[in-house]
């Protein structure tokens, strides 16, 4: 059992289902000893994306400043959230938040596991390196047309493209499900827009700062739509000129992965009200995010 007054879950999340988020999956909950900042019991969250963002919230208060004791006494890097129904019964939807002092990087991509005890955690690591070990990883977008691969810039695009990371990875247990990621516009001779967005995936940051763009934007490069960081995001089907600074791109698909796009382009198109309206597609196609080692 924990410390405190009283007994915490011990659970061990490996036998249920374990999870990458912008916090990353852990592979033990079970109690070491190490502070409980907020107790379940007290403390409940509609979804699990909402108890993740609750370890993040207090985090930030801990960097304000903190208190020498208590739930603000040190920084939350793991939660846990009882998920299931049936078997968490009056336990549903407890949020714990807890500092764990033996934190170790996950070695590699998660995946979907049996014996599910209702409990679902995460963890919040302290900074990114745990995403370096994806630095040779593709991203892949999975469409009923075929799959669009893209290498991903961090030269161009750093934030973007480990924020992106951190996506796939909190998605791979659930085969890439990317609940509402679309795409919605096509542009003949110009661009193919989607959007990346799943409860839990936050991909969008600050536009600035970051490195200078390529002042032309060649065929296949994918950035963000509208001059922001994310999450609508755009693959230029020409080589383009004069934009400038203006759009942040994170990604360049592969030669296979055009003719994907160039199949998106023909799929049937709502009626326009006015001439200058953009196309949009009868139905969005949506797609599941994964991320694929590159062949060495």
């Amino acid at each position: 059992a924990c410390r405190g007054e009283q007994q915490a879950p011990t659970y061990v999340c490996c036998h249920g289902v374990s999870l990458y988020i912008c916090c990353c999956c852990c592979c033990c909950c079970c109690c070491r000893g190490d502070p409980i900042l907020v107790w379940g019991y007290e403390h409940r969250a509609v979804d699990v994306a909402e108890c993740c963002a609750a370890c993040h919230a207090q985090r930030r208060l801990w960097e304000r400043g903190g208190t020498a004791q208590g739930r603000n006494g040190s920084a939350c890097n793991l939660w846990a959230f009882c998920a299931d129904k049936d078997k968490c019964k009056d336990r549903l939807g407890e949020c714990w938040l807890r500092r764990d002092n033996q934190l170790n990087p996950p070695p590699a991509l998660p995946k979907a596991h049996g014996n599910n005890l209702g409990w679902i955690s995460g963890v919040v690591y302290e900074n990114d390196t745990h995403l370096q070990q994806y630095s040779n990883h593709a991203l892949v977008f999975h469409t009923t047309v075929g799959d669009i691969t893209m290498t991903l810039l961090p030269e161009l695009a750093p934030n973007s493209v480990a924020e992106l990371l951190r996506a796939a990875a909190w998605l791979a247990p659930y085969n890439g499900y990317c609940q509402n990621c679309r795409i919605y516009r096509p542009e003949k001779n110009f661009l193919v827009q989607g959007m990346i967005e799943a409860p839990g995936v936050y991909v969008a940051v600050p536009r600035h700062p970051s490195p200078p763009q390529r002042m032309v934007m060649e065929k296949g490069l994918i950035c963000w739509a509208g001059g922001s960081g994310g999450p609508h995001w755009f693959v230029n089907m020409v080589d383009q000129r004069g934009f400038k600074d203006d759009h942040l791109c994170f990604a360049k698909a592969t030669n296979e992965s055009m003719a994907v796009f160039d199949k998106i382009l023909e799929l049937p198109l709502k009626n326009k009200t006015k001439p200058n309206d953009m196309n949009g597609l009868v139905e969005s196609l949506y797609y599941n995010m994964t991320l694929k080692k590159l062949q060495q």
